[in-house]
């Protein structure tokens, strides 16, 4: 067990992606925990923090691996956050592709050669794709089909089948990715927030897909759980309940604005022409069909039960 490795000194992690989504989610939530001795932060930015030690990397570089090697050597760790996942928006698609997959890969040899006990990396429900021959629930072990159109999603993907294979290389490394629902909050900035901040939301005429969504309050709570669990795996992080896609934007405080597909696409496109972007045209299969996983996994094995329902995820948008 990592604790047990760490003994009395208390826990050493290491975090690529402080300055992101779940690095900003993650952090407050080390520096309070007091099995936690030290982070050992990877980043093009140092953040605030008691507990931090700082070594810059960029991992879009092609040196980036000897400097995570390097300062792994310097500061050993019990666990690796790899968090470096963007999510606001991209204007350079090939930039984040480097960040996500060749970084990944950058991450996963300098954690192999450090032989690091505990390797966390997040994921998305929306790996698994929407599709309408997708059972009422998605398991863990269900294909994940992505959305080819969308290279946000397509990426993921294929940073998780790295993973797979890093694991099927380091038996002695317990790796726990976690897919997470769309994760609603004051702070976060991602695909679905920016969806449904609008006071007006186009829709697809003739569906209601339902969906998850996970307050970031569970969602810090889901990457801290991590840290000591004894599962390892993929793990389904979602908050309580689901809910169709209007009722959801009616909960952040907008009106979905049904519309048939032409329509839809080219109001979805003059929305990003003039700045006011919404849900990516590439994530269409998002408004179209369900995609609802099951969370069943994550609470009987990670011990990560959630506190909010969707609409409290919502309605927590209705803040900003």
């Amino acid at each position: 067990m990592d604790a047990t490795r760490a003994g009395k000194r208390g826990l050493r992690v290491a975090v690529t992606g402080a300055s992101g989504d779940f690095g900003r989610l993650l952090l407050p939530l080390l520096e309070k925990d007091p099995a936690v001795q030290s982070v050992l932060v990877l980043d093009v930015a140092r953040p605030e923090g008691t507990k931090v030690e700082y070594h810059r990397v960029d991992l879009t570089r092609h040196d980036a691996e000897s400097e995570l090697t390097d300062a792994l050597a310097e500061h050993p760790v019990d666990a690796f956050y790899h968090l470096a996942f963007p999510f606001g928006r991209v204007r350079n698609g090939s930039l984040a592709h480097e960040l996500e997959v060749m970084g990944t890969l950058n991450v996963l040899a300098a954690v192999g050669r450090a032989k690091i006990a505990r390797l966390v990396v997040p994921s998305l429900t929306a790996v698994y794709g929407a599709r309408g021959q997708h059972p009422a629930l998605l398991r863990e072990e269900a294909p994940l089909l992505g959305c080819p159109s969308s290279r946000f999603v397509s990426d993921k993907v294929q940073v998780e089948g790295q993973v797979r294979s890093f694991r099927e290389r380091h038996p002695d490394t317990r790796v726990l990715v976690l897919r997470f629902a769309p994760i609603l909050g004051p702070s976060m900035n991602n695909p679905a927030t920016r969806m449904l901040k609008k006071p007006v939301v186009p829709t697809l005429l003739g569906f209601d897909p339902l969906w998850q969504a996970l307050h970031e309050e569970d969602a810090a709570r889901a990457l801290h759980r991590a840290l000591t669990c004894e599962a390892s795996g993929e793990f389904n992080i979602v908050g309580q309940g689901v809910l169709p896609l209007s009722a959801l934007i009616r909960q952040a405080g907008g009106r979905p604005l049904p519309l048939p597909g032409p329509l839809f696409r080219a109001a979805v496109r003059a929305l990003d022409t003039v700045g006011a972007r919404g849900l990516p045209v590439g994530l269409f299969d998002y408004i179209h069909y369900s995609w609802v996983a099951d969370g069943e996994r994550a609470e009987s094995a990670l011990g990560f039960i959630p506190i909010h329902h969707a609409r409290d995820a919502a309605a927590a948008l209705r803040r900003i």
